[in-house]
């Protein structure tokens, strides 16, 4: 067993999101550890995925300028 120090709101937020999953601290801290640990590389469909979006997102044609109100009403920033 390895101690850790973490700050004291850190460790309360922790023992939050612990408690309403059911969990101690230090299974929240080994999951956390372990998903972070686990894939340290990419896999393909991720970046097949990553990609993809990149290419639907890129914007190749010139619009003009916008001004600041035309900027934040834009549609898509309105989805949800």
């Amino acid at each position: 067993m390895k101690e850790i120090r973490v700050n004291d709101e850190a460790y309360r937020r922790a023992g939050d999101i612990a408690s309403a999953r059911n969990i101690t601290i230090s299974d929240l801290v080994e999951e956390l550890v372990e998903s972070v640990t686990a894939d340290r590389h990419p896999v393909t469909s991720d970046l097949d995925a990553l990609y993809a979006a990149l290419d639907k997102g890129r914007n190749t044609k010139p619009f003009g300028r916008l001004r600041r109100h035309e900027l934040h009403e834009r549609s898509v920033l309105h989805r949800y």
